[in-house]
């Protein structure tokens, strides 16, 4: 994924999905514009550009905890939850580097949550096939340590309806294919 754009640009031919559409959904300032765009609900977030004022944008999100990850990232990698100040400054401090060039993202981490995932495949933004899951641990554990049940046990009919209703909105805004 983050060598889709430059590809791009020097020309290289990409098959499925566009390397914008790749770019938007890696970049934190472009998905959320995104995601406002399609009214689709987001945790409050904000981009660390100097360590020195996390503490002011943890105040700004609501408090702790707060979850902190790189900008450009699709996945879960890297992401860590912060529930103190000692523990976010350890984290910015581990960050390879945290500048206007290689922001952090922290976000308003919601607790008592439960996560839930879609896996789709879609041709051209129409989903054609898709499968939901649902995280066994509350928010906070990376799904690659997570334990997830499929089909979902505990999720509401509405709540499975507006899962794919999202899906479906962002696969045909990104032209997934």
């Amino acid at each position: 994924n983050n060598l889709a754009l430059k590809l791009h640009h020097a020309g290289a031919r990409i098959l499925g999905t566009s390397a914008e559409s790749i770019d938007t959904a890696e970049d934190r300032k472009k998905w959320s514009a995104l995601l406002d765009t399609l009214e689709i609900d987001q945790p409050k977030w904000e981009h660390v550009t100097d360590a020195a004022l996390a503490g002011d944008i943890v105040e700004r999100l609501g408090g702790y905890p707060v979850l902190v990850r790189p900008s450009y990232v699709l996945s879960g990698a890297a992401m860590t939850v912060a529930h103190e100040p000692h523990e976010l400054q350890d984290i910015l401090a581990r960050a390879k580097a945290v500048s206007l060039e290689h922001p952090v993202v922290v976000s308003k981490f919601e607790t008592h949550a439960r996560e839930v995932e879609i896996d789709a495949v879609a041709d051209h933004g129409e989903i054609i096939l898709h499968a939901i899951s649902e995280h066994v641990e509350n928010a906070g554990v990376h799904s690659g340590d997570a334990t997830l049940v499929l089909p979902p046990q505990n999720l509401y009919i509405d709540t499975i309806r507006r899962i794919k209703q999202i899906a479906q909105k962002l696969a045909r805004a990104l032209q997934i294919t």
